[in-house]
């Protein structure tokens, strides 16, 4: 009985330690990124994706349309094709698609969303 305990334990400590591990590369992550622009004045979601890439099509861009019809003008959305504008995919470390990217009014990365992002996670990041 204590040996399961004690194997449970480790797995959770094990687990709590990759959850910080991730957190705390993320967020290296969004800080080594150096804006490239100046800020819009608004909060941005750079959404990156391909022609080529089904989730992109069937499951974020009606999350991403209607929250940008949600916010209106509170936000600037900013859809971005990797095949067309690989610098740009490269400096904001796309590694999959989707890929959101969040700045901040100044233009700033404040959050990184690889793979689908739900509406209420990046409406969240962007208020």
């Amino acid at each position: 009985m204590i040996e399961r305990l004690a194997i449970t334990a480790i797995i959770l400590i094990g687990l709590g330690g990759l959850t910080l591990g991730w957190r705390w590369y993320k967020w290296r992550l969004t800080q080594a990124i150096k804006p490239i622009e100046p800020g819009h004045g608004v909060p941005t979601l750079l959404w990156f994706t391909a022609d080529y890439c089904l989730p992109c099509k069937a499951r974020q861009a009606p999350i991403i349309d209607h929250l940008a019809e949600k916010l209106g003008r509170a936000i600037l959305v900013r859809r971005i094709d990797v095949s067309e504008s690989p610098d740009l995919a490269r400096h904001y470390k796309v590694m999959t698609l989707p890929t959101t990217v969040v700045l901040n009014k100044a233009g700033q990365v404040t959050h990184i969303n690889y793979g689908l992002a739900g509406e209420a996670k990046l409406e969240g990041q962007l208020v």
